[in-house]
Formats: C-alpha cells, structure tokens, sequence
C-alpha cells in the first residue's frame, strides 16, 4: 500500500540475555505472524516473589477528564505527516531520562512505560531494535505514539504486541509503518494484561537525536477504534456515508478508507457541536500525499481520479470526549452546467418575483434564501453538488457569497444573510407610493466554474415615499 512493507518478526526463541530473529518483509504486518515467546525467567520476575500478585506498585490506573487542551505542536499541522509532539519539559506529557544503555534490545530486557508517560531510546544501527512494555489495569484503549527525532532521513517502525501469560508468548496486535521521519502511531482496544512495544529501524538510525515513546489510555471511545492509523483505518467502500465519532485522548487519530471507482467529485463535511473540542480533517491519497485540509464545521468539494484515499480526523489542540463529530463524504454523479431558481424568499416585506419596468425579476431586501435546482449539461439532476451564489450590491460594490449543497434529487436551498441597503438609483412609481430601488447582479458557480441560470439580476429594494 505504501513506500515498503513492515520487517515481520518470525520465530523467536528466547533465553535470559539472548535473542533471534528472522524477518520476512512479504509478510508485513499480517495475522501469519508468529508470536514471540518470552522466557519463564522473565514472566517469573513480573510477579511479587511468592506470591500470584501482579506488581501493582509500578502501575497506576488511568485517570481522565472529559475535556483537556494541551500543546501538541507540529504532529497536526497541515500538510506533513513528519511533524512531531513536543516532549520538552513544558509540556504536559511526563517524559523520563533518555536511556543510554542498550538492555532492551530483546523483550526481556523492556523497560516499563506508565500510562501518560515517555521513554526515550537510540538505535545504533540500521534493524536494530528497542522494546518496552506497559500495563493495562481494566480494559481500556491503548494508544501509542512515537517520535522517530528531528531526522527526516531515519525511518523506525512502531509494533505492538499482546502477552499470553498462560504461554509466554507475545502475539501481535497492531503495527504502523510509515516513511522516513514520519511519526507512527498504533491503538489498541486492550484486555487487562501486559502489551509489549517494539521500535525498530527500518532504515538509518542515529545515535545524536533519541527516539521517544508515549503510551496514553482511554476509558471512553467510540465503536471503530482501533482506528489510529491507515493501516487500520474504517473501510468506507465507495458509498455515500456519514460517521459520528469521538476524539478520546489528544493523540487519538480516526482514518478512513475511502475508494473513487471514476473521476468524481467528492463533497467532504466535518460537524462538530462541541464548545471544547476543536477539529480538522486531513486528505491524503494512496501514498499518504497531503491533498489538503478541511476545519470543522466546514463543507467542501475536491476533484478526484480513480484510487483509494484516506481521510483523518484529529484534535489540533483540544478534545471532548463526550460529543461526537460527524464526517460525511458523498459522492457527486456529474458536473453542474446550470441552475433554475424555483423560489427567494426575503425579509422586509418585499417577497415577489415582480417587474418594476426591466423585466420580471425576484425582489429582495436583506435576508434571503435561494431555492433551485442544479442540472448537468445533458439535464439530468445533479445529486451531491456544491452550488454557490454570489451577489453584488451597489453600495460599495460589496461581495456576498453563500453556498448550499444539493440533495439526490438536485434541490438545494441557499440563505444569504446580512446584504447592506440599497442605495435606491431607480425608481418606479405604482399609484399609491414610488419604490427606490436598485439591479444587482446574481450568478452561481459549481466546482469553480460558472453556471448558466435562469436569473441573472434581481430588485434590491431601498424604501418608498407615498
């Protein structure tokens, strides 16, 4: 699917302080991985001695709040992938001392990583690895999070396993492998037990600028997680669909997986209701090229070839994990080519299609919503379409746009708000009072391009004198 395919751990026999493994890169990251078995010394030393007790001690369980903004910096900004959190020591995230020595280079020499906390590491060289681990107390969803370093040149893959404590062995549960520099990250919605991390060098390594690992747990998420990553992003098919979701932690990620079978237009909305939270959804093809972003609460059209692209849903900086967003994604059957506008309706007390002496044309005051229908060039109704209309007054010449979308029929309705006063250049007397008033232009575009209509100007109405 992308630029490699993940090194796949293989059989792995293992003693006190030694390890082997094979790799076969045509079976990246599938379920024909076999597990890793982990040596009875190691799973005896996770256990109090004389006792069945877990150590507790080293663990604590997972607390969060509803709502929590907290700086994220570069991971979320349009368009890389590459960017990265800041673990400095203003942030929020709590990150240990950087770990010089290389004892973890086989599971049973992990280090443990508390929920919320960091661990930082170096490679030394190209396919080695580091390991760590962490607890999960109750079941909850389990993210992880690492930060390759400043290189953009090293490229280390992030695996996360399962413990079968019945068997000692590590069974794989998720995996991310993007290119070099870029972050990765994994979710998993995990049992109580012990979940074993694996960074490894895929390519470079650099032993100036260290890696760092963040876990964090969520005890709130929705029902597609695990879904942190392209890999393991929501196959949505090629149909018309709208998602609602949680954003549960500020490193949480929603993909989905969406296929273009022809060259469409594809209409993408992101609807959050949250005060707290704020979010944004990201485009990319089948390379994980950025094709842009879109900000909540926004709706927008993009021109697509044939192939498969990812959309991903993310906090910038700040989350609420008692409301959902929705995504909705449709699917545009053809071009616009025109417009017939069935009705305007308007305050003031103005509402008419009337003729003032130039022509039957809509009367309009300052508020107005515009209802039609949008056809392609053969007549056919346009499902799924973006029609926008803009309008001039003559004051100033301000500009006003506002846009509607259609529904499978091809109807849309367009308010337009707040249009400033008339200036009154024409007049027309009608035997009780004279009507000042002025013609401004009206027209309508589809995916840039504008549209033939059946209006063209309307009656901008100022006051009348009796």
């Amino acid at each position: 699917m992308f630029r490699k395919t993940i090194s796949l751990l293989s059989v792995l026999i293992l003693a006190v302080g030694w390890f082997s493994s094979s790799f076969n890169p045509a079976l990246a990251g599938s379920s024909q991985a076999k597990p890793v078995q982990l040596p009875v010394q190691f799973l005896n030393s996770m256990y109090k001695k004389g006792s069945s007790t877990l150590l507790s001690d080293l663990h604590t369980t997972p607390t969060q709040s509803n709502s929590l903004s907290i700086s994220k910096e570069e991971i979320l900004k349009y368009p890389k992938l590459n960017t990265l959190p800041d673990t400095s020591s203003n942030n929020k995230f709590s990150v240990s001392a950087v770990t010089y020595d290389v004892y973890n280079t086989t599971p049973d020499g992990a280090i443990f990583i508390k929920s919320g906390n960091s661990e930082q590491g170096y490679i030394t060289a190209e396919g080695e690895s580091r390991w760590f681990f962490t607890r999960v107390e109750i079941p909850n969803k389990l993210t992880v999070f690492l930060n390759p370093g400043a290189s953009t040149t090293k490229d280390y893959d992030l695996h996360l396993y399962k413990l079968d404590e019945s068997t000692g062995t590590l069974n794989k549960v998720s995996y991310s492998t993007k290119g070099a520099g870029q972050y990765e990250q994994v979710s998993y919605v995990a049992g109580t037990g012990y979940y074993f991390i694996l960074v490894q060098s895929y390519k470079g390594f650099d032993v100036t600028q260290p890696f760092t690992v963040h876990t964090i747990q969520s005890d709130s998420y929705d029902s597609s997680e695990p879904d942190d990553n392209p890999w393991f992003a929501k196959n949505r098919g090629s149909a018309t669909f709208s998602s609602s979701q949680t954003i549960d932690n500020i490193l949480d990620e929603d993909w989905s997986k969406i296929k273009v079978s022809s060259d469409t237009t594809v209409r993408l909305n992101l609807n959050n209701t949250s005060a707290y939270g704020e979010y944004r959804l990201d485009l990319y093809d089948a390379n994980l090229t950025s094709l842009g972003y879109l900000n909540q609460n926004t709706t927008a059209q993009i021109k697509l070839s044939a192939g498969e692209y990812y959309i991903r849903v993310i906090a910038p900086s700040k989350f609420d994990l008692t409301t959902p967003y929705t995504l909705t994604v449709s699917y545009q059957n053809a071009d616009v080519a025109r417009v017939v506008t069935s009705n305007i309706t308007t305050d003031g007390g103005v509402y008419g299609f009337i003729n003032y002496g130039y022509g039957q044309k809509w009367r309009i005051k300052n508020n107005i919503t515009i209802s039609g229908r949008a056809f392609d060039a053969q007549g056919n109704p346009v499902a799924n379409a973006i029609v926008t209309t803009r309008i001039i007054v003559t004051i100033n010449n301000k500009v006003f746009t506002a846009s509607g979308t259609t529904n499978e029929q091809g109807y849309f309705t367009i308010p337009v708000n707040g249009l400033t006063s008339a200036a009154g250049k024409y007049s027309f007397y009608n035997s009780v009072s004279t009507h000042y008033f002025d013609i401004i232009p009206i027209d309508f575009y589809s995916g840039g391009k504008l549209l033939n209509s059946d209006i063209n100007s309307l009656y901008h109405f100022a006051y009348q004198i009796r």
